[in-house]
């Protein structure tokens, strides 16, 4: 009986596609290690949100000020993830489009299409005898935005909690 039901349950795991990562929205802490709009660099908050809808789309929305006489602001990245991005160091993620918005004007945000990719790096596990080692999770993206009408043309960002 066994031997009919592993072919069985071989032959239907490979008609269905895998499945995308169950659906997440949490605050991340940790440590912003580089934020530069158009090249230069801005201070940027040390926690993100991270939304995963469970169908392929992870949002990473973090805060920035870019200059001391501008009002804090909220970026998101918006990615679109596939099975072939996907390998033993982590994910690449198809960055589809950009949000910009004030702290506290959530209705007056902008989308803005852009190019570019997220990389999100998984830790090895690793043991130091018995005990395991905890290793930190790596974001980074590159945004580039084609819209004339965009406050920047440029996003690189990288965060590790």
């Amino acid at each position: 009986m066994m031997r009919a039901t592993l072919p069985l349950g071989l032959l239907l795991l490979a008609a269905h596609p895998a499945q995308a990562n169950p659906p997440v929205d949490e605050i991340k802490s940790g440590g912003c290690l580089e934020l530069k709009l158009d090249g230069k660099p801005a201070s940027c908050n040390h926690d993100f949100r991270l939304v995963d809808d469970g169908k392929g789309e992870v949002n990473f929305v973090t805060g920035y000020r870019a200059a001391q006489t501008k009002p804090e602001m909220v970026i998101n990245f918006a990615t679109a993830q596939t099975p072939d991005m996907e390998n033993a160091y982590g994910y690449a993620l198809r960055l589809t489009h950009v949000t910009l918005m004030s702290v506290g004007a959530p209705n007056q945000q902008r989308h803005w299409p852009a190019t570019g990719l997220c990389f999100m790096v998984k830790p090895n596990p690793l043991r130091a005898g018995a005990t395991p080692i905890k290793q930190d999770i790596v974001v980074m993206c590159s945004a580039a935005l084609a819209d004339a009408g965009a406050p920047m043309r440029r996003i690189d960002w990288k965060f590790v909690f």
